[in-house]
C-alpha cells in the first residue's frame, strides 16, 4: 500500500488530498463532508486537483501567503466551463463558504470557513 492510500469517505481517498511534493496531508472533516455532499449532488466524480499544500509547495504554485489549502480547509476541483455556474450554486448548498471559479483554467476553488 502506498502512503495515504485509504478510503476516508464513500468516494474519496486520503491520497487525493496529499501535498504533491512531500505527501503530507491535513484535511478538515468539514471540508471532506462538504466535498462528499457535492459529489452526491452531482452524481459524478469530483476530481481534486489541489488539496493540502505545505508552505513550500504553496509558494511554488503562487498560492496566497495564508492559503486555506495549508490548513486543510480548501480544495481545488476540476470542472469544465459549462458547469461552472451550476457548480457554484451546488457548492454553496453543499456547505462551502467560498467558491471561486476559473473557467479558463477549468477548475474551481472551494473552501470552508475556519470557525
Amino acid at each position: 500500500m502506498r502512503l495515504n492510500d485509504f478510503q476516508i469517505s464513500e468516494n474519496f481517498n486520503l491520497r487525493e488530498f496529499q501535498c504533491p511534493c512531500c505527501h503530507a496531508v491535513m484535511l478538515h472533516g468539514r471540508l471532506l463532508a462538504a466535498l462528499q455532499r457535492l459529489r452526491d449532488m452531482l452524481s459524478r466524480p469530483v476530481i481534486i486537483t489541489s488539496g493540502y499544500r505545505c508552505a513550500a509547495h504553496n509558494k511554488a504554485v503562487g498560492g496566497v501567503k495564508n492559503s486555506l489549502h495549508m490548513r486543510g480547509l480548501a480544495a481545488d476541483i476540476a470542472s469544465d466551463g459549462a458547469m461552472m455556474e451550476s457548480l457554484r450554486n451546488l457548492a454553496r448548498v453543499a456547505g462551502f463558504s467560498r467558491v471561486i471559479t476559473y473557467p479558463a483554467r477549468s477548475f474551481a476553488h472551494l473552501e470552508i470557513s475556519d470557525d
